[in-house]
């Protein structure tokens, strides 16, 4: 008796449950069919859109020799060879040969455009880099009497630890227009040149060149360095027109090129 029984359930429980499944009402039915459709939409839109992202990217690769990554938190690995560097043609400052001949085009379209360029920095050696930092370091031991620790933090926020600067590579170069340079009052290479028209124009035409402006406003969070309107940087002219044109800094788009 108690086998019948139990049987019996069994039977009336697999009954109810085939009923569920074949006889669910009309609004379940489209509700699941809904949700598997929202799903699947927004799956594939998910997915068109990182292939679009990527299918824009410039054909690049976060090896390519322009796009070395080098700052606070990125030791240059090795300095540009001696035999790499030209001199521009202020005959004061070098670069790497290989954008010396794109800059200088930069520089001609800056003059026609009522902006001539003068160049504050280019290439730096690491051992120029050591004696600049150290000579800061010195003389704010001794002219504020901070201790060799506050010294070297408080010379950080300003230059560069040696080793870890852009001007390493000879790809970087600090540049302000001549009419910034004949009247500014404070610092030649200050923030507040951002604002002047001269460095407008750099920054909105830098790009056709091959050039960015590397360290971006309100990046520091990024970039580690503060903003630097002065500072512009080769990456190639396809690799600048992206990063100018999606707002980027090297890094983002470094770690876009090795998503791809």
């Amino acid at each position: 008796m108690k086998k019948t029984v139990g049987l019996l359930s069994v039977i009336i429980m697999f009954g109810m449950t085939a009923y569920s499944l074949f006889y669910s009402t009309p609004a379940e039915s489209d509700a699941k069919k809904e949700t598997a459709t929202t799903y699947s939409f927004e799956k594939k839109k998910t997915t068109k859109k990182k292939n679009a992202v990527q299918k824009a990217l410039p054909d690049s690769k976060a090896t390519d020799w322009n796009l070395v990554l080098v700052g606070p938190k990125n030791k240059i690995e090795k300095e540009v060879a001696e035999s790499q560097l030209t001199t521009l043609s202020d005959n004061s400052h070098q670069v790497d040969s290989r954008i010396a001949k794109d800059y200088e085009a930069f520089s001609e379209a800056a003059t026609e455009a009522g902006f001539p360029l003068v160049v504050i920095s280019a290439f730096r050696s690491v051992e120029s880099q050591v004696e600049v930092f150290n000579t800061n370091v010195n003389g704010l031991m001794s002219s504020n009497g901070m201790t060799e620790e506050e010294a070297t933090a408080k010379t950080k926020e300003t230059i560069t630890e040696p080793g870890y600067s852009e001007h390493h590579t000879g790809l970087a170069i600090d540049i302000v227009d001549q009419d910034w340079y004949n009247s500014y009052s404070g610092q030649v290479l200050d923030a507040s040149y951002g604002d002047q028209p001269g460095a407008k124009w750099i920054a909105e035409n830098a790009p056709k060149y091959g050039f960015i402006i590397r360290y971006l406003k309100d990046r520091q969070d990024i970039t580690g360095i503060t903003y630097e309107p002065w500072h512009i940087r080769y990456v190639g002219k396809e690799n600048a027109e992206y990063i100018a044109k999606h707002d980027l800094t090297l890094e983002e788009f470094l770690k876009d090129l090795s998503a791809k």
